[in-house]
């Protein structure tokens, strides 16, 4: 809700501004999204948001960059540490940052992106359970900080720009990545649905 919250009050001081200065903000970025996050393989969900700068938006070929903040959640790891509980009660959760490097390939409103991230982890959390089965069943949850520290990985993705008035467009775009980190065993591979908004 806060993310729709947020989308709704750039929209608006976009369209509001511009009566006196004309296209202020999409000279920084002129693409907004948030999206829903699943981790293919692991069982793992989560969201996020972004912020983009696409250069050359109507020309064939053009390039996204900017920021996105990703969250994933629930994801069954396979070698816990010894206090945590077997790999089926143990679960962690993480958030980083993402700057994309993408090229698009524009074919009227449908596009195409080929590119990869690198990916800077910003905070996480191992969490395990821990059972004794001995009568009553008694079961401790046991927490850890964790950081997946930084990645980088491919990106494909397909999607679509629907125009809505002259200065802005609905954005639809899922696309797919992996994520493989430079210091330390961790990889993720995630599909993501987003939905934001294109200022022209």
């Amino acid at each position: 809700m806060r993310i729709v919250l947020f989308i709704f009050l750039v929209v608006t001081f976009q369209d509001a501004y511009a009566q006196e200065k004309e296209q202020p903000l999409n000279k920084l970025f002129n693409e907004f999204h948030a999206s829903v996050n699943h981790g293919i393989g692991d069982g793992s969900f989560g969201g996020g948001f972004g912020v983009n700068h696409v250069f050359h938006p109507d020309k064939v070929i053009s390039f996204r960059t900017g920021l996105d903040f990703q969250f994933f959640s629930n994801q069954t790891y396979s070698n816990p540490p010894s206090h945590f509980g077997s790999p089926y009660d143990y679960y962690c959760s993480y958030v980083d940052l993402t700057i994309p490097f993408i090229m698009r390939i524009n074919i009227k409103w449908v596009f195409i992106e080929l590119g990869g991230n690198l990916v800077a982890g910003i905070a996480g959390q191992k969490r395990g359970i821990l059972k004794d089965y001995s009568q009553p069943l008694k079961e401790t949850t046991t927490k850890d900080s964790w950081n997946p520290g930084f990645s980088v990985g491919p990106v494909l993705g397909i999607g679509t720009r629907i125009p809505l008035t002259e200065k802005l467009d609905l954005l639809i775009h899922p696309d797919v990545g992996a994520s493989i980190s430079l210091d330390r065993e961790f990889g993720n591979l995630y599909g993501r649905l987003c939905l934001g908004i294109h200022l022209k």
